[in-house]
């Protein structure tokens, strides 16, 4: 998953370059955890639902299905989210501190 950085805004301000940059790819790396995690979500509750109808069953009906399940993971993420993005970068955070 790339370019989610919404939560990366609320950075406070930074003491030097490489702090910044660390914090920075862990926010990210937080917020594209928190997308998958909803994309797994959201494709898991879609295999839950009976398919019925004529172009439920189609290979493109699949694939659009699946893309439209990542792109609204993303947005999800993007925003506020479920919040599990920034619990994880607040442990590793505390985890990664001398």
């Amino acid at each position: 998953m790339t370019g989610i950085i919404g939560t990366a805004r609320s950075i406070p301000p930074v003491v030097s370059e490489t702090t910044g940059t660390r914090d920075l790819k862990l926010r990210q790396a937080c917020a594209d955890f928190e997308s998958i995690f909803v994309n797994y979500v959201l494709q898991s509750a879609r295999k839950a639902v009976a398919r019925q109808g004529l172009f439920h069953d189609t290979h493109e009906a699949k694939i659009y299905e699946s893309m439209m399940d990542e792109q609204m993971a993303r947005t999800v993420s993007r925003g506020r989210g479920l919040g599990l993005g920034q619990l994880l970068y607040e442990q590793l955070e505390r985890d990664g501190k001398p």
